[in-house]
């Protein structure tokens, strides 16, 4: 197969956002096991655990929704009484059923079919499909120094769900975050908007994967690079997009080069642990970007700032006494210098600790 011609802005992205369905998952596996699944298990799943919040919670939500759709005006909307009794579970069945006919992808919806597949997945009934090339894709983009996040109408909990339990095991450990439609939909500019500014990367420095034409406009109208997944049983691609959009076949096709590390990395592009310290990354989308919190990286150290190598200085880090800040704000040591400059030392420790 020829090579794929890729412009330098895609191979330098330093953060690369994944579709699920039909990019790093075949359409079918959706379709034809986890839909199924989830509608023979939703009622079984309501009445044993009817009693729980998080059930309460998903059952308040469909409501809701019902409502607007009610509202809307919506063809075949099936509502769900005002009551907390389990008599309601056959409406609430038939009101998943209803929008499941539909495609629908609301957010109570896919709550919903998460809490259903968990047990599925647990239990070994169900293990996610991922092609296969995504795993070697995974380990080797983030060796070469890239973050690799996750953005599906799939509920946070349904997609590592899925990537825990994979064909190809545990690839949880290659992703740094996930989103979900709580970030807003997938078409609209706005929700990578968001997405960007909360991984705190430029959008030119971020790769969006999808196999969706109207998905990798709205990325595109955001500022993001964009690359097309013509993946078996995905939509066809008309001419119009593939001039707009570089179109790949699988996740081999990306070669990128290697993004340098802050502090410092091996010839490959594997970070050298012993010569940084860094606070683990929790993940960041179980909240809109607006309710979370950023940590901010910690001010560099008085040797970087005057010119010292990161390695030296870590170096020297390594021997000392005195806790200063860190690049990624935690408490490293250092040597403190003659007795004269003792104060200034002190002085340096009060700002980098604010």
């Amino acid at each position: 197969m020829a090579a794929v011609a890729l412009s330098e802005k895609v191979l330098s992205a330093k953060s690369i956002i994944c579709d699920v369905e039909g990019t790093t998952t075949s359409i079918s596996f959706v379709k034809e096991t986890l839909f199924p699944y989830a509608l023979k298990n939703v009622e079984e799943y309501l009445r044993k655990n009817w009693s729980e919040d998080a059930t309460k919670t998903v059952v308040q939500a469909l409501r809701e929704q019902a409502d607007e759709d009610k509202k809307a005006e919506l063809e075949g909307v099936i509502p769900i009484p005002a009551e907390d009794s389990e008599s309601i579970i056959p409406d609430v069945v038939k009101n998943v059923e209803w929008q499941m006919s539909q495609d629908r992808k609301t957010g109570s919806l896919k709550t919903l079919q998460g809490l259903v597949w968990a047990k599925g997945y647990k239990d070994g009934t169900i293990k996610g499909h991922v092609y296969d090339d995504v795993q070697k894709a995974f380990e080797q983009w983030t060796e070469n120094g890239r973050k690799v996040y996750i953005y599906s109408s799939g509920s946070v909990e349904a997609q590592k769900l899925l990537f825990e339990h994979s064909e190809q095991g545990n690839l949880l450990k290659y992703l740094t975050g996930h989103y979900d439609t709580k970030v807003g939909g997938k078409r609209e500019k706005e929700s990578y908007q968001s997405i960007v500014k909360n991984i705190d990367v430029s959008a030119e420095d971020v790769l969006f994967l999808t196999d969706i034409v109207a998905e990798a406009k709205a990325a595109k109208e955001a500022g993001l690079n964009v690359v097309l997944l013509e993946r078996p049983g995905n939509a066809e691609l008309s001419e119009e997009d593939r001039k707009e959009f570089t179109v790949i076949k699988t996740f081999s096709d990306l070669s990128f080069e290697t993004v340098p590390e802050e502090n410092g990395t091996s010839a490959n592009g594997k970070r050298k642990i012993d010569e940084t310290i860094e606070a683990p990354e929790e993940d960041k989308a179980q909240e809109p970007p607006a309710k979370l919190v950023k940590v901010e990286d910690g001010k560099k150290s008085e040797e970087i700032a005057n010119g010292k190598s990161d390695e030296k200085v870590a170096e020297e880090v390594a021997e000392s006494k005195t806790p200063v800040a860190s690049k990624e704000g935690e408490a490293v040591l250092k040597k403190s210098d003659e007795p004269e400059g003792k104060k200034e030392a002190e002085e340096q420790m009060e700002v980098d600790a604010e």
